[in-house]
């Protein structure tokens, strides 16, 4: 066997991601959010870096080129060695000598509307309405009360078993069942039940069927199968008419398996800050960026003095130039998020714009192949550049991966999935409920109109839609 070591030169192509590459593929992906934080981060940790509160809303129109229209940020050289002084002393401008001052004449008044109110939530109501019983009762009753209203969830239910209250407090069965019948019979009407069943029992009490054993019986024993439609069976094991089943079961729909939830809807609402908008101005679409979700930054005016004064080795100066390298990064990183972003919104705008001014059964079939193309960008960038990102439109408030949908051909035209849904939703609406239509007789309604859309995918967006399938659907009357 003959071994040796031999020298060759081979010549290759890789693709290295740097470090810098790297934070700037995870910066184009952040939501406003956490971009925000990770500017507040920088902030916090790299002195030099400062707001630029003299930046200005970029507004494109979607059909010429981009307009400057603000001050754009400092200019940052992609040299790594940055001769820093000579930097500044070239970029001096009046726009960066410091900080506009407010005017106090010109300030805005504060107003009454400017302050948001007080909404009462399920546990303070609750804690209110014992209040007014509380005199009637000891000491240990009122603690014990208002440990159990503590233990009340935001959907209205008990969610502690009275035998660990037993143990806890150290009380008898008797005072907990006292306590939980008068805290029942608080509003809203079922609050303070373990499960769907009692507070369904306790709503029917409120309205005078607590004598009609049948029905009682029926959400005792046969909830299950009331829910599925199961008249018939129930009708059999009862005694009663179908008819009659179905009638309480309308009596059953007025009632509310929630009853916190008229004041749990107030609370833990999200909100979102749009990446741009979408307008319509004499007839064409404009497309503005917000400045929240991608604000602009410049360099710290006291260390640009400081860095010209400090000598050449000085460990000063190697500690500032060392942060404007880091913050020379930062600022070129989301400005290039930023032009990502409005490159896509704009393609996006240009591409959908029927919907815009139409609406939804003008959207069209789009894909990232798409976009890419018209942006010249690879694909897995514009899934970055619309990953948690939203715009504001005419039409409301979308995230960008509402545009993106699946097509389906109808002659010379294509449908987007949103424009099947809303079909499938106008024909359940216009069915006849004694016969309601099933999965596949939507499906071959629509393959009628030149739409081949299976009977899987019919069940999926019928889903997606919230609505039931036709057994569930089907009324007596």
């Amino acid at each position: 066997m003959n071994l040796k070591f031999d020298l060759n030169i081979n010549q290759t192509q890789k693709l290295i991601l740097t470090q810098e590459m790297r934070q700037s593929i995870e910066i184009l992906q952040l939501t406003a959010i956490e971009l925000n934080s990770l500017i507040e981060k920088e902030i916090m940790e790299n002195p030099v870096i400062e707001f630029n509160e003299n930046a200005i809303k970029e507004v494109v129109p979607i059909n010429e080129e981009p307009v400057k229209e603000e001050v754009r940020p400092e200019e940052v050289p992609s040299k790594e060695d940055v001769r820093w002084d000579e930097y500044f002393q070239s970029m001096e401008s009046s726009e960066y000598r410091g900080q506009t001052q407010s005017n106090p004449d010109t300030e805005e008044e504060y107003g009454f509307e400017k302050y948001s109110s007080q909404v009462q939530t399920l546990n303070e109501y609750l804690h209110f309405q014992f209040s007014l019983v509380a005199q009637t009762l000891s000491d240990k009753e009122k603690f014990v009360g208002e440990y159990l209203i503590d233990c009340i969830d935001d959907n209205g239910y008990l969610i502690i078993a009275d035998n660990y209250i037993r143990a806890i407090l150290e009380v008898d069965e008797e005072m907990i069942g006292k306590l939980v019948e008068i805290i029942q019979g608080f509003d809203p009407v079922g609050v303070g039940a373990r499960d769907v069943e009692e507070c369904l029992l306790i709503q029917l009490h409120q309205m005078g069927y607590e004598d009609d054993e049948v029905y009682l019986d029926i959400i005792k024993n046969y909830l299950a199968e009331f829910a599925d439609n199961q008249f018939k069976r129930i009708a059999q094991a009862t005694g009663l008419l179908v008819e009659e089943v179905y009638e309480f079961k309308e009596i059953i729909k007025t009632l509310e398996p929630k009853p916190g939830r008229k004041f749990s809807c107030s609370e833990g609402v999200s909100y979102v800050i749009p990446d741009g908008s979408i307008e319509i101005v004499e007839g064409e679409l404009v497309v503005k960026i917000n400045d929240v979700c991608a604000p602009r930054l410049k360099i710290n005016g006291y260390y640009k003095s400081l860095l010209k004064t400090s000598k050449k080795n000085d460990e000063t100066r190697v500690y500032i130039e060392k942060k404007l390298d880091s913050a020379a990064f930062l600022i070129r990183s989301i400005e290039q998020r930023r032009d990502t972003i409005k490159k896509v919104i704009q393609a996006i705008a240009e591409y959908q714009c029927d919907f815009f001014f139409e609406g939804v059964e003008n959207l069209r079939p789009l894909t990232l192949k798409t976009i890419a193309e018209l942006v010249d960008v690879h694909e897995s960038t514009v899934s970055r550049a619309i990953h948690g990102k939203y715009i504001q439109t005419p039409k409301g408030t979308f995230a960008l991966k509402f545009f993106f949908k699946r097509g389906f051909t109808q002659g010379e035209e294509d449908r987007s999935s949103d424009v099947i849904k809303r079909f499938i939703k106008e024909m359940i609406e216009a069915e006849d409920k004694k016969k309601p239509l099933s999965d596949q007789k939507i499906s071959e309604i629509l393959k009628a109109q030149n739409l081949d859309v299976a009977r899987r995918t019919v069940a999926k967006y019928r889903e997606a839609l919230m609505i039931q399938p036709s057994s569930k659907r089907k009324e007596y009357r």
